[in-house]
């Protein structure tokens, strides 16, 4: 992934940070958890937002809030919280600099064990970070956990993602874990030189996903932790297009990493594209069913019954025998 380079000027110092009164014992102590969340002309909703982490029942964590360049009263809201909690790290960037920019910024600020992603708009429940907390603790293997949303606003839906994520379920089932819900090993980022790349233009987070999952597990608690704001200026309503094209160009590259020919390339492309875009027939019948055999074999259904595509020994076959290419 590519390092963006950062022009020091532009980035305005931490307000809000430890004081005197609320220092730490051990100042080398890190908190385990970093809370990173980026925000833009947020002032309907971000005071929601903040309450949401502070009011978490797992309490050892520093909160990075990142203004953009607001125009509206996003950064005098923060700032009210920052003079409140000392665990508010506030970045006021008085230039807007765009998300994938401030997300990366954000990553170098990160000093906890693990990350935690949280979108100025939206509401983490009181046990999310317990919850991921605890399973990252117990399941060392998993690079990053995220969580069921339940949407609200203009939509009412529940989205219950899958319990693990592969490599090539990135290709059929799309990002298949909610940004705003991830809780992240640092570790698995800063030792694989991994961060957002700005050649996936509002599409950054399904990039994200497919450099981890190559590198780490990814999975999902099959539960509600997050409460995900549906309104008319979300990313997927404002930029569609764009994030169609980013996502498309995503797995273009992801299998150009792990074929060994064009033609393979553009078969499978061609194949997952079609996939990609339609999950269900009249809504209720899976048009994809992935199933497990074994740690080396993996095969995808049409209605569940017709084989498409097993993935085997580090083989890729589409249709139970021509095989297409070979994972490297």
């Amino acid at each position: 992934m590519r390092i963006l380079a950062r022009n020091p000027e532009r980035m305005a110092k931490p307000v809000g940070c430890l004081n005197s009164t609320h220092t730490r014992k051990k100042v080398n102590i890190m908190p385990r958890v970093s809370v990173l969340m980026p925000a833009y002309n947020s002032e309907k909703y971000i005071a929601e937002a903040i309450e949401s982490i502070l009011s978490q029942t797992f309490t050892d964590f520093e909160f990075i809030i990142i203004n953009d360049g607001s125009t509206d009263d996003t950064a005098k809201i923060v700032r009210k919280y920052a003079t409140r909690d000392p665990r508010i790290k506030f970045i006021d960037n008085k230039q807007n600099q765009g998300l994938i920019a401030v997300l990366n910024q954000g990553l170098d600020l990160c000093t906890g064990e693990y990350i935690a992603r949280m979108d100025s708009d939206d509401i983490s429940r009181p046990e999310r970070f317990k919850l991921q907390v605890d399973y990252m603790d117990t399941h060392p293997n998993v690079g990053v956990v995220g969580a069921w949303v339940r949407l609200f606003g203009a939509l009412d839906d529940v989205y219950q993602y899958r319990r693990t994520v592969k490599l090539f379920d990135m290709l059929i089932y799309g990002a298949n874990i909610a940004h705003p819900t991830a809780m992240i090993r640092t570790s698995v980022l800063r030792n694989n030189k991994i961060y957002y790349d700005p050649k996936y233009p509002h599409a950054e987070d399904y990039g994200f996903w497919v450099s981890i999952v190559r590198v780490s597990e990814i999975h999902n608690l099959q539960t509600v932790l997050l409460d995900y704001r549906w309104h008319d200026t979300n990313v997927s309503v404002l930029h569609h297009k764009t994030q169609m094209e980013s996502a498309e160009r995503v797995r273009h590259d992801l299998l150009e990493t792990v074929l060994t020919n064009d033609k393979d390339v553009k078969k499978l492309l061609n194949l997952t594209r079609e996939l990609h875009q339609h999950f269900w027939l009249f809504g209720f019948l899976p048009i994809v069913r992935c199933k497990q055999y074994s740690i080396t074999k993996t095969k995808y259904y049409l209605f569940e019954k017709i084989p498409l595509l097993r993935i085997q020994d580090g083989k890729i076959y589409l249709f139970e025998f021509i095989k297409i290419g070979t994972l490297r």
